[in-house]
């Protein structure tokens, strides 16, 4: 009986320390070595409905980059930008799926543009901060990296 007890109690404690382990998997897309890092700030243009963000990135994995920048009426940071479907608050939204990638494990660094042409776009990008959502899909449906954060925004 006592052998039972602790063989269920090493499962129980096995598997709630893999959980953090999954959630960042998840966070962070199918592609195990898929990586990126925002390098510098945003470069917005001098009426703000374009942009340009340096990313740093590895993929092995993935066909389509959609990169988006949104940006509150004051250019503060707000936690609300962070949430699903926030787009549809953000004073400015910035996006594009047209910037071309190479996913073949290597380490890529490139000038990705950000703009008001695909529909939802709106607003103009303003000194502060945007929370920057930057993520690399495979055949349009399997999500292989996403990276996320706030970036300066500099017009």
């Amino acid at each position: 009986m006592r052998g039972r007890h602790v063989v269920s109690a090493v499962v129980v404690a096995l598997a709630t320390a893999a959980l953090p382990v999954v959630a960042v998997a998840q966070q962070s897309g199918s592609d195990p070595t898929a990586r990126a890092h925002f390098k510098g700030k945003i470069e917005a243009s001098e009426h703000g409905t374009q942009a340009e963000l340096r990313v740093r990135y590895r993929c092995s994995v993935g066909d389509t980059l959609w990169i988006s920048a949104k940006q509150t009426a004051s250019g503060k940071k707000n936690r609300a930008l962070e949430q699903e479907g926030s787009s549809q608050t953000a004073a400015a939204w910035l996006q594009s799926h047209r910037n071309p990638i190479t996913c073949d494990g290597r380490r890529h660094t490139y000038e990705f543009q950000l703009d008001e042409v695909e529909p939802g776009s709106k607003g103009k990008l303003d000194e502060g901060k945007a929370w920057v959502q930057f993520c690399i899909t495979a055949n349009g449906e399997n999500l292989t990296l996403s990276k996320d954060g706030w970036v300066r925004v500099d017009d």
